[in-house]
């Protein structure tokens, strides 16, 4: 696109510098030429907004519960123009919680069979985890135990010494 398309279309309505070039002259053995005198400009079109970024904003958007569809379209046409603007709204979009990743295979006690009624661990019970055997977990906060057996909604129906082996210290001893 030549910069008078850009100047027509409004894409360098930001920042604009127009330079003329001086004459140049080489010194050099042979007769001296002058260059052509030829105006430079230097614009500093706005960069487009990458679609993370779009998709940022448009969730921190959702996360204030804003719907107003003539707002969103007017914040986002803000951000496509200012990168000011953008880099406000992107700060503003850090606030909005950021989901659990799929990926991660702890479990919390609550999912295992080994945890009583009462809230005792039965495989600390029977010694098959390094703990006092009355010992009563602090059963929602996710993990990876040795002792873990899966309940009837797992999907995995590994126990926990075949799912995280590095876990027992007879394991750590077989592998060396």
């Amino acid at each position: 696109m030549t910069l008078s398309n850009l100047i027509r279309k409004g894409g360098l309505a930001r920042i604009v510098t127009a330079t003329s070039a001086t004459l140049a002259t080489q010194e050099a053995t042979s007769p001296a030429t002058v260059a052509q005198v030829a105006a430079v400009a230097v614009a500093e079109p706005v960069v487009a907004m990458a679609a993370e970024e779009e998709m940022s904003i448009r969730a921190w958007l959702a996360h204030i519960e804003e719907t107003d569809v003539d707002i969103i379209v007017k914040v986002l046409k803000k951000c496509r123009a200012d990168a000011a603007a953008r880099a406000y709204f992107l700060w503003r979009a850090e606030e909005v919680p950021r989901a659990v990743p799929d990926y991660d295979d702890r479990r919390n006690c609550l999912q295992c069979v080994n945890l009583a009624l009462g809230g005792l661990c039965l495989a600390a019970r029977r010694g098959e985890i390094i703990a006092n055997p009355i010992y009563h977990p602090v059963d929602d906060v996710p993990r990876r135990c040795e002792g873990y057996a899966p309940g009837p909604d797992d999907s995995d129906r590994r126990p926990g010494h075949e799912r995280w082996p590095g876990l027992t210290a007879r394991t750590a001893e077989t592998e060396t």
